[in-house]
């Protein structure tokens, strides 16, 4: 339980972290190449008494993101599941937070090239931990198969 919750605060961290470099990127490329492109929908910043309070919120909201995907990390400790329907429940697990947030919130429906963007980001995401995951548990077996085998 202490490993989770040690694992969940560092993924509130890191993606509150890397969003506000991401979100800086976006916005300087873009004024260094003569636009001034926003990362936050007009509709998000309503929401909020100044630019600056939407930003940080948003920060906040990525930080949720990492927190969902390293919480949810506990699903691929349940052997007894497989790894298949392990990732098919870590899916629908975290996508129960990002998508609200995405549809109801940014609403990037209403700007179909971030919307995809932003899709694609998860996805890739997806795979990252996918891939991990799977080279862990593969790993963890050939210890099991080594260990037996000296038996």
């Amino acid at each position: 339980m202490k490993k989770i919750i040690i694992r969940t605060i560092k993924g509130f961290a890191y993606s509150c972290c890397c969003s506000m470099v991401a979100l800086f990127l976006i916005e300087f490329i873009s004024t260094a190449l003569g636009h001034r492109l926003s990362p936050l929908t007009p509709e998000f910043i309503s929401y909020f008494p100044s630019e600056t309070i939407a930003l940080e919120v948003d920060f906040l909201l990525y930080g949720v993101f990492g927190t969902a995907f390293s919480m949810m990390t506990f699903i691929y400790e349940k052997d007894s599941i497989g790894f298949v329907l392990q990732n098919v429940i870590y899916c629908f697990a975290t996508a129960a937070v990002w998508i609200p947030i995405v549809t109801f919130i940014w609403q990037l429906w209403k700007y179909p090239e971030a919307l995809i963007c932003t899709v694609i980001g998860f996805i890739v995401t997806y795979i990252i931990i996918t891939v991990a995951t799977y080279n862990k548990a593969r790993k963890d077996i050939s210890e099991v198969n080594r260990m037996l085998s000296e038996e």
